[in-house]
């Protein structure tokens, strides 16, 4: 028997959308975000999945359920696979990053 591993990205937040580095910060699925996490429980629903596993933070956690509820499964959570942090990164632009630390954005 053959085990597959499904990984799905989590939907988008208003971060993502403005390119904004999230890392550890807990932003929420925004509208579009949770409609797609929707779209992935229904990708899902025909399959049998024995377990949905997710990061602990809410746009994480937020698609996993959507995931789970078809599947009448609970979330379990797995700090293993939490985004990785971006220190004093974390809330700012791309741009804004260049020009308040360009010395770590050139390497």
């Amino acid at each position: 028997m053959i085990t597959s591993i499904y990984l799905v990205r989590h939907g988008q937040t208003a971060w993502n959308k403005e390119e904004i580095f999230r890392g550890r910060t807990d932003i929420p699925l925004d509208e579009t975000g949770l409609k797609q996490a929707e779209l992935a429980g229904e990708y899902f629903k025909a399959m049998v999945i024995q377990g949905v596993y997710s990061s602990p933070l809410s746009r994480a956690w937020q698609t996993a359920e959507k995931i789970s509820r078809f599947q009448n499964l609970s979330v379990q959570p797995l700090e293993g696979i939490i985004d990785m942090s971006f220190g004093n990164w974390e809330g700012h632009a791309l741009q804004e990053i260049e020009r308040i630390d360009p010395e770590t954005y050139r390497q």
